[in-house]
């Protein structure tokens, strides 16, 4: 039998909706390379340890949930999320569908 150097690649981009919205601010995209790497940084984020958005959310008492997982995502997809502003067009806890 021969072995295959094909590696599996877990790649997503997630969508965080805050239960209240932090200033003006009511989302947070972000970025993993695996389902652990994805746990850890929920980790930091809750913790107030993570991105520097979430620091400032964690600090004001503002929970948050994962409200989209895209597991076809990348660094070009994230990018592209944040640059079109207005997360809350494809965030489905604001009521409106994902893209």
């Amino acid at each position: 039998m021969e072995k295959s150097n094909t590696l599996l690649v877990f790649i997503m981009v997630y969508l965080l909706h805050f239960r209240e919205p932090y200033k003006r601010v009511k989302h947070y995209i972000g970025f993993a390379e695996t389902p652990a790497t994805f746990e850890r940084r929920l980790e930091h984020h809750r913790k107030g340890t993570g991105a520097k958005l979430l620091r400032a959310v964690a600090k004001a008492g503002i929970q948050f949930d994962v409200a989209v997982v895209w597991e076809d995502g990348d660094r070009n997809f994230e990018r592209k999320l944040k640059n079109r502003k207005h997360t809350s067009r494809f965030c489905p806890l604001c009521g409106i569908k994902k893209s």
